[in-house]
């Protein structure tokens, strides 16, 4: 059973201990200040150093939103147990080779961009592994997010308000995380990252039934593009806006996830069925990456290999650097 140290909705509890017995397991829940707004997942499939799988949630946190929270690292932990259990399970890893690839590219998509290319050498060294990075990060969470929400829907729908209450601010955040740094970053790089948000939100609006998710109402510099007719959007004031080249690629790849016809779970869903959703999630990510021309950067590999490579990724950025710009 979940250890229990704070007050918990009984669909909560129902969902924690279905994943419990899904996978045979415990859940230790615990409350923490200064912990990220998604809360942090600790599981034995990740890395063996865990041994317990622990869901961590802020002390900010508190009622339903606590719960919201709870439940989608659940779904994400049950996800991954699942593919454990079936020898499936792996993850999107790097290595020195791959990230010094990685990096050239984005050195040279820096210099092709006409703010960026203006940078001081050391800025552009910097920005580099950095994006490299942010593209990792993103593109291995995003789409297990956007399942873990779909399930969520289905089977606690008691949660929807604070469910989307949190979405809303969520796509805020994500959608607005780069804009400060975009002077720096190549628009390239900017439109796809924001893409796969735009994306993700298309698709739980679709999906939820909730409109107010979608980011042409959500987000205020897409708001504008809602109601223009295709040639006024066509113009060549529009087509060099870094928001409409998002709205176009994250169209892009909100249609492939369409055809991808990613199944709806309930609460009497099975170990077969969660082991097809965990393969959907593989599939976006693999499709993503070819769509946003990233297939070079990453690979799958085990969780001790990503373990090993975090642990080295200082070591990895300074060699990849200095081969780059022949310093060795």
């Amino acid at each position: 059973m979940v250890e229990e140290k704070y007050e918990m909705s009984s669909f909560l509890k129902e969902l924690t201990v279905h994943v419990e017995e899904m996978l045979d397991t415990e859940i230790n829940i615990l409350r923490m200040p200064d912990i990220p707004q998604r809360g942090i997942l600790l599981d034995i499939y990740s890395s063996e150093k865990n041994t317990k799988n622990t869901i961590i949630f802020s002390s900010q946190q508190v009622g339903l939103i606590k719960d919201y929270v709870i439940a989608l690292n659940s779904i994400r932990l049950l996800l991954k147990g699942v593919a454990h259990k079936n020898g499936t399970y792996k993850v999107l890893s790097f290595d020195q080779e791959m990230a010094t690839g990685g990096m050239e590219q984005i050195y040279l998509d820096i210099l092709k961009d006409t703010t960026t290319r203006a940078l001081d050498l050391e800025m552009k060294k910097k920005m580099m592994f950095y994006i490299y990075l942010l593209f990792y990060e993103t593109i291995i969470d995003l789409p297990f997010d956007i399942l873990a929400n779909m399930i969520i829907a289905n089977i606690c729908p008691e949660m929807r308000n604070a469910q989307v209450y949190y979405l809303l601010k969520e796509s805020m955040r994500d959608m607005h995380d780069l804009v400060s740094y975009k002077a720096v970053i190549p628009n390239r790089y900017f439109v796809m990252h924001n893409a796969m948000f735009y994306a993700r939100d298309l698709l739980l609006a679709n999906r939820m039934s909730e409109y107010k998710l979608n980011p042409m109402i959500n987000i205020p510099e897409l708001k504008k593009f809602k109601n223009l007719n295709m040639m006024e959007l066509m113009t060549q004031r529009w087509e060099k806006s870094a928001w409409y080249q998002t709205k176009l690629v994250g169209d892009y790849l909100y249609d492939n996830l369409i055809k991808m016809n990613i199944p709806e779970l309930f609460s009497n869903s099975n170990e077969a069925d969660y082991l097809r959703m965990y393969g959907q999630g593989t599939g976006i990510i693999n499709t993503w990456i070819k769509m946003l021309y990233l297939q070079n950067f990453y690979f799958w590999d085990t969780p001790e290999h990503q373990e090993i490579t975090q642990k080295n990724k200082d070591n990895i950025e300074t060699i990849a650097r200095n081969r780059i710009f022949n310093e060795e």
